[in-house]
């Protein structure tokens, strides 16, 4: 683990973790509303995994197309953070490794597999399950 990245969750001896790394996004959009993915298991930020070669502004653009037909420009970087995590249906421990961005959006066609919604700041803060995404929206820019 690199001291300098924030961690959350805990790492429990003796199980193994697999390192994934992800970019994400804190989009808001003109009144300062954070865009959140909604899934039946909670409020995410858009974002995920890196494909291979990828960076993770390269997967933070790709999956919020995939996720909720939105377009984005990236602001800047927010931050790096580790978060361990234990993901039921693949039965697998990781150590998922988000890199954070700030974005607006550009422009949202509703395509996806996923429902966007926007949350206030407060309520996004509140309502994402994870805790390292809440970190990256206290840490963004306020509107």
């Amino acid at each position: 683990m690199d001291p300098d990245i924030p961690t959350f969750g805990k790492k429990e001896d003796g199980l193994e973790y697999t390192f994934r790394p992800g970019g994400y996004l804190v989009v808001k959009n003109e009144i300062g509303a954070i865009a959140a993915v909604r899934s039946e298991k909670g409020f995410y930020l858009p974002g995920g995994g890196l494909d291979d070669g990828e960076s993770p502004e390269a997967a933070a653009i790709r999956e919020a197309g995939e996720e909720c037909g939105m377009r984005v420009e990236i602001d800047g970087e927010i931050g790096t953070a580790d978060e361990f995590i234990f993901v039921e249906e693949e039965n697998t421990h990781f150590q998922k490794r988000g890199t954070f961005f700030s974005a607006r959006p550009i422009s949202v066609d509703r395509g996806g597999d996923h429902e966007l919604v926007w949350l206030p700041r407060t309520e996004a803060i509140e309502k994402l399950k994870h805790e390292s995404q809440r970190w990256a929206v206290e840490r963004s820019p306020a509107p």
